[in-house]
């Protein structure tokens, strides 16, 4: 398969009018951490009429030149890698690690689990249109072994204090967000807070992005999102399972 410079979305790329919610999927960032070996994910058919013929297969994940590069890889398995779901019905695949437990990890290992409907003939009947979905879930694996007796709140500060931002002008303003950590950052509900003052900027309602052990991305900035970043006391907040994480100024 080679190297697949591909920009799949987080959640669905194509798909037919209404027929996004047919398909359910839990939970959406799934891992694997010792003591297992394998996790599992399961996917629910919500048609009352059509089946579903979906394919899995994982993807190992990396980010480059701010750039999602997605390769072939040999590490984990998924079985079965091709399910049929009656309507109403779910069923469930199994992500397994090849050498069994997870053990001697030094940094957070990233994938991506990518979940693609293969097209029945029959479906649209009378056109010549057929529409295919794909989801791709975000699939971290193994807690580094110096934190393996930290808590979880404990491994969040320790993945904020790897994050460093700074201000990028060219070709267009950005801010650079770098993970000189060992636990791959998710960035979600990002805003700019302003000082001592309870003056606040949001740069992402939701899910920003992720920024993966030992890379670095880019996201460009509006005016007010620039000039709100010129103060010289601006904080950079994220949420993480609710709790409000800092990044700080490289």
């Amino acid at each position: 398969m080679g190297n697949l410079r591909i920009g799949l979305l987080l959640i669905i790329l194509f798909s037919a009018p209404g027929h996004a919610a047919s398909l359910a999927v839990w939970p959406i960032n799934p891992r694997i951490d010792a003591p297992a070996s394998a996790t599992m994910v399961w996917v629910k058919n919500n048609s009352a009429k059509e089946e579903l013929v979906l394919q899995a297969r994982v993807l190992s994940w990396r980010q480059d030149e701010n750039l999602d590069q997605y390769e072939a890889q040999d590490d984990l398995v998924v079985s079965p890698p091709l399910v049929t779901v009656k309507p109403g019905t779910q069923q469930v695949f199994r992500v397994i690690n090849r050498k069994g437990v997870i053990t001697n990890i030094s940094e957070e290992r990233s994938y991506r689990l990518i979940i693609d409907e293969i097209p029945v003939s029959t479906r649209l009947e009378g056109s010549a249109l057929n529409f295919q979905m794909r989801y791709s879930l975000p699939l971290f694996v193994g807690v580094p072994d110096d934190y393996l007796q930290k808590s979880i709140l404990q491994r969040q500060n320790e993945m904020a204090t790897g994050l460093r931002y700074r201000l990028v002008s060219e070709p267009e303003k950005a801010l650079e967000i770098t993970n000189s950590g060992k636990l791959n950052a998710r960035l979600s509900k990002v805003k700019i807070v302003q000082g001592d003052v309870a003056r606040e900027t949001l740069i992402s309602e939701g899910l920003l992005g992720y920024v993966l052990v030992g890379a670095n991305r880019q996201w460009p900035l509006n005016e007010n999102q620039w000039k709100a970043l010129q103060d010289s006391k601006a904080r950079i907040v994220f949420e993480q399972d609710r709790r409000e994480l800092e990044i700080a100024a490289q």
